[in-house]
C-alpha cells in the first residue's frame, strides 16, 4: 500500500526536528516527477500532540488516509476507494519483528548446514549449488552490508517555495542517493508536540526498522537525517545519479484541529494485515 511507504519516509524525518510550543500543525506536500511540474499527488499531514493524521491521493492507487494515536499505540490505515482499513498495533510491530527474527536466524542456519555440505563438493558442483540456493532464497543469502551514508552540506540560503533552507548530500556508498533542502525549524514555527509526535511514531515502527537491517542491505542502512539542521522542504531521490522523485512542502500552518481528524471514519470494513508466511 502506498500509504505504508509513505509513512516510513515520516518515520525517517524524525531525527532532524525540532521546534516551539504552538497550536495544531498542517503539512501541505506534493510528490513531483523530474522534469514536471504537475504533482504526481498531494498529501496533507496533520500533527498534533500524540497524533497524526495523513491523507494522500495517488493516481495507481486512490486515496487513502493514515491515523496514528500514540495513546492508543495503534495505526490505522485506510483504503478509501475501497471503504476498508487495517489496524497496527504496538504487538502486531512487535510480532512481526519476532517473525523477522525468527526467519533471520532460519536463513543463517541453513546457510551453514549448506556451506558445510559444499565445503567437499567439486567446484563445479558447489558453484551450482550456489546459484540454485540464490534462486531459491530470493538472493538474499549474500546480502550486502549497509553502505555507507555520508552527509554533506551544499549550499546556504536557497529558496524552495517559500523556504529559505540550506541543501544537503546524502551519499550512499559514495553515490548521490539524495538531495535535501532544510530550513530552520523555529523559522517554520512548527509546534514542538507535533514534531514529539513524529518521534513517537519511528518509536513505534522501531522493532521493525531495526530488523529490516537483516533483508534489505543497502534499503536499511541509515538515512543520515540525523546530521541535518532543521525540518526539509524539500527531498529528491536519486537512483545511478538520475533524480527519480521529488518531494516538496508547499506550505505549513498552525491551527487548532478537530478530534475528529484522528478519529477512525464510520462505516469503514475491517481487513486483516498481511501475514508472513512461516519459514519464509
Amino acid at each position: 500500500m502506498r500509504a505504508s511507504a509513505y509513512l516510513f519516509s515520516l518515520v525517517l524525518l524524525t531525527g532532524c526536528l525540532t521546534g516551539s510550543a504552538l497550536a495544531g500543525t498542517v503539512v501541505q506536500q506534493v510528490e513531483l516527477k523530474p522534469g514536471q511540474s504537475q504533482p504526481q499527488q498531494r498529501v496533507t499531514v496533520y500533527l498534533e500532540a500524540g497524533r497524526l493524521r495523513v491523507e494522500g491521493d495517488n493516481p495507481s492507487s486512490g486515496k487513502y488516509l493514515v491515523i496514528f494515536d500514540e495513546s492508543q499505540q495503534v495505526t490505522w490505515m485506510v483504503d478509501q476507494s475501497k471503504g476498508t482499513y487495517m489496524e497496527f498495533t504496538k504487538a502486531q510491530v512487535d510480532q512481526m519483528a519476532n517473525q523477522m527474527q525468527g526467519v533471520a536466524t532460519q536463513m543463517q542456519e541453513a546457510m551453514k548446514q549448506m556451506e558445510a555440505q559444499m565445503a567437499d563438493m567439486p567446484p563445479e558442483q558447489r558453484a551450482m549449488m550456489e546459484q540454485m540456493m540464490k534462486g531459491r532464497m530470493g538472493g538474499m543469502m549474500a546480502a550486502p552490508a549497509p553502505a555507507v551514508k555520508t552527509v554533506r552540506e551544499k549550499a546556504k540560503g536557497e529558496t524552495v517555495g517559500q523556504f529559505t533552507c540550506t541543501r544537503y548530500e546524502i551519499l550512499s556508498g559514495g553515490q548521490l542517493s539524495q538531495e535535501v533542502c532544510a530550513a530552520p525549524a523555529d523559522a517554520l514555527q512548527l509546534d514542538a508536540s507535533a514534531m514529539q509526535t513524529f518521534r513517537a511514531l519511528a518509536e513505534f515502527y522501531e522493532p521493525l526498522t531495526r530488523m529490516a537491517s537483516s533483508f534489505a542491505g543497502n534499503w536499511a542502512a541509515p538515512s543520515g537525517m540525523d546530521q541535518i539542521q532543521g525540518f526539509p522542504v524539500q527531498t529528491v531521490m536519486y537512483s545511478n545519479q538520475k533524480p527519480t522523485s521529488e518531494w516538496r512542502v508547499e506550505k505549513i500552518e498552525n491551527r487548532p484541529l478537530e478530534a475528529s481528524l484522528f478519529e477512525l471514519p464510520a462505516g469503514l470494513k475491517k481487513t486483516a494485515m498481511p501475514a508472513m508466511p512461516p519459514g519464509r
